[in-house]
């Protein structure tokens, strides 16, 4: 006999949500994301880590949150461990986020670096060292384009974005932003560089290929600096990242992104974090903004 549930289709068999994460669930699950990816979590925040969470267990058919902190300890657990960073990093971002580091780019940072060489004896390169969807990138790259445009002899120049989480660096390999995303971007912006789809009921909006020929986008663990692709930057946008990590451990993450930093270029930081220790070789020159000193 065929059963059903209410709005079930036939066949289908009700499964009980899994039992209410436990503190001690929690801290194992945020000691394990710390150890994986050097991101900090508050365990206090179980509603976050159930909802989060709670998507694995259903992913992996654990049956409980002790299984599945079983199979995350466990031998075979290094696949898991990694999609369990994807799933807690928190991926907020928007195009010319803190429009204050984009104007300095535009008005003086483009000049300080192409005084040392950049963007002629090399392409001058930015990189967003935690790239998200790639809002933060692709704004920078409209900046770069438009100081070419504007220069003598133009400007070569090239845009690097890094993320943790594969899965989100695949959506950003795409380009595409619907019209809540691009919400920040100015309409002179938008005319130059967004193409506009034609189909389905919401408009869908994609970068242009001239600045997509301009890109490159690669995993990246800030915690694991060695393990990051080739790449030396004229300016490193490390941007609300820092906050994500233990105090004790920020000083290491900034200094893994100065370490590809070229001398004379910049990192700049978020409006609410600051280094607590400034990197050797490396000086303030303003708030959230630091320059590297040449050899």
């Amino acid at each position: 006999m065929t059963h059903r549930g209410l709005g079930g289709a036939a066949g289908a068999v009700e499964t009980s949500p899994p039992p209410a994460l436990t503190e001690v669930q929690a801290s194992g699950l945020c000691d394990i994301m710390l150890r994986v990816s050097g991101v900090r979590i508050d365990a206090a925040k179980r509603s976050f880590l159930e909802l989060r969470v709670g998507r694995r267990l259903q992913a992996t058919g654990a049956a409980d949150f002790d299984a599945y902190l079983a199979h995350l300890r466990g031998p075979s657990g290094a696949a898991e461990r990694q999609n369990l960073a994807e799933a807690l990093v928190t991926h907020t971002t928007s195009f010319f986020r803190e429009r204050a580091h984009f104007d300095w780019l535009a008005q003086e940072g483009i000049d300080q670096v192409v005084a040392s060489g950049a963007g002629r004896s090399w392409p001058l390169t930015v990189w967003s060292a935690a790239c998200s969807t790639g809002a933060e990138m692709w704004s920078a790259a409209m900046v770069l384009d438009q100081a070419a445009r504007s220069r003598a002899g133009g400007l070569r120049w090239a845009v690097v974005g890094t993320d943790i989480s594969r899965r989100i660096l695949q959506r950003a390999a795409t380009a595409i932003f619907t019209e809540d995303e691009i919400e920040g971007l100015p309409e002179t912006f938008r005319r130059r560089y967004l193409m506009r789809s034609r189909a389905g009921r919401r408009p869908l909006y994609r970068i242009v290929p001239e600045l997509r020929a301009q890109a490159r986008l690669a995993w990246a663990n800030l915690s694991e600096p060695a393990r990051g692709p080739a790449l030396t930057a004229d300016i490193a946008f490390l941007r609300n990242v820092l906050l994500y990590f233990p105090p004790s451990e920020q000083p290491m993450i900034a200094a893994g992104v100065v370490g590809r930093l070229r001398p004379g270029g910049y990192l700049v930081t978020g409006h609410a974090e600051g280094l607590s220790r400034v990197p050797q070789g490396l000086r303030q020159v303003a708030p959230t903004l630091y320059r590297k000193e040449g050899p």
